[in-house]
Formats: structure tokens, sequence, C-alpha cells
């Protein structure tokens, strides 16, 4: 079961191969002192939460788990190649049915215009990715089976 960094820096991989010309980082810590010092733009991968469904099993915890992403693509230039609404379209076709480790092919929920500011086009594309978180258990705790009793029946 990959942890949620694993499936992050997977991500960042991801995008480095399938997008070489442009920067792909963390989302900042501080996006208010974050500076785009890349000629054309970059990626920000960013954590945006897990949405949990119940568990499937009886016996112990096994729950579906839907791992939010968002990549903010900030770019120079809004139109035309390199343009800001192409690399949106380069970031969704990097990773619509790109399987991220021990999950289901992601999935595109959604993409959006989030502003312009000092010349620097800033879009978001989230996508979901399907995986299932199990508890921890420890091993060898239960009771072990000591004794077996057949039983026969005449159905």
């Amino acid at each position: 079961m990959a942890t949620t960094m694993e499936i992050i820096n997977a991500t960042e991989l991801r995008l480095r191969a399938k997008l070489p010309g442009l920067a792909v980082e963390y989302f900042p810590e501080k996006p208010g002192d974050y500076r785009l010092n890349h000629p054309k733009g970059a990626l920000l991968i960013s954590y945006a939460g897990s949405r949990y469904d119940e568990t499937k099993d009886i016996s112990y915890v096994a729950q579906p788990r839907a791992l939010r992403l968002a990549i903010t693509v900030m770019m120079r230039q809004l139109h035309g190649r390199n343009g800001a609404v192409e690399a949106v379209d380069l970031v969704r076709r990097a990773l619509l049915g790109w399987r991220p480790p021990d999950c289901r092919k992601a999935q595109i929920t959604t993409d959006k215009y989030l502003g312009e500011t000092a010349g620097i086009w800033q879009y978001a594309v989230d996508f979901t990715a399907q995986s299932m978180v199990v508890e921890d258990t420890e091993v060898n705790t239960e009771e072990p089976l000591t004794q077996v009793t057949y039983e026969e029946s005449d159905t």
C-alpha cells in the first residue's frame, strides 16, 4: 500500500518525464513567497485530501480511498505553444489513465482557471487515484487453532 508521499513522488516523476520543458515542483509551503523562476512555467503538485468509503470486510478494516491531487499550472503565456491552455492539456494527457503506485488508473476530476497575477497565468488540474487502505495489524496475535471437529451431514 503506497503512502501519500510515494504517490506524490511518482506523480512528480511522471510529469517530469512527460513534460520535460517545464519545472515540476511540490506546491510551496509559503505560496505568497513563491517566485516562478523557469522561463516557460511550472507545475506545482499538492495533496488535496482523500475520501474514504466504508470498510469492505468484517474481520479487519479495508477501506476504499479516493486520493485527490491538484496540479497548479503556472505559465508566462496564456495561449499558443508553451501557453497555459496547452499545458493544461498536456498535464491531463500525462495523468489520465496513468496508474500511480498501488492505485487504479488516474481519473481527471476538474480543470479550472485560477487567475492571472503579474503576467503569470494559473490553472488547476485535479485528479483522483483510487486505492485501498488496510489496517496495520499485529501478525500472529490470534488464538491458534488447536482442535478440528469434522461433522458429516446427510443433506
